[in-house]
């Protein structure tokens, strides 16, 4: 399942899909939410990445999500996906004038080894609500921080 696909100008992006869900429902994570695994992949210029095992947490989606919302709707400030103890994958989105962003971050598939991928895309905000749909439709499934689904 796709959660999010962040597009670029140039046929770049940035796109996460859960692999699986661990310990749902009974073992939420201190992340927040519960823990997945999902499949990276970058596409900036020449550069590819498909990464198969990438470990997150719905809750850092839902911190990243909050905070793109709220630069959707000023057209203002910054916002950062990141896990609290590990870095993986870290990457900001930045707003930077008449709705064009700028997504700056990070990839290291070995944390022991000196082998990370920088990495920096223009986009705009006409592909964040595809993102907010992406991420809502994973707390329709498997809830929110404390994994509390809504009632229907």
């Amino acid at each position: 399942m796709e959660i999010f696909c962040l597009n670029g100008y140039q046929n770049e992006k940035i796109e996460l899909e859960i692999i699986d869900v661990l310990g749902f429902p009974e073992k939420t994570s201190y992340e927040g939410g519960y823990d997945i695994i999902c499949r990276l992949l970058i596409q900036m210029g020449s550069y590819h990445i498909i990464f198969d095992k990438l470990y997150s947490a719905t809750g850092a989606l839902y911190r990243f999500s909050d905070e793109l919302k709220r630069c959707y709707a000023k057209l203002d400030g910054k916002a950062k996906y990141n896990l609290l103890l590990e870095n993986d994958l870290s990457f900001e989105v930045e707003m930077v004038g008449s709705g064009h962003a700028v997504v700056t971050g990070s990839f290291q598939e070995r944390p022991d080894k000196e082998n990370v991928f920088s990495f920096e895309m223009e986009t705009d905000q006409s592909c964040f609500p595809l993102v907010f749909q992406g991420i809502d439709a994973l707390k329709d499934i498997y809830g929110d921080e404390m994994g509390i689904r809504k009632p229907l």
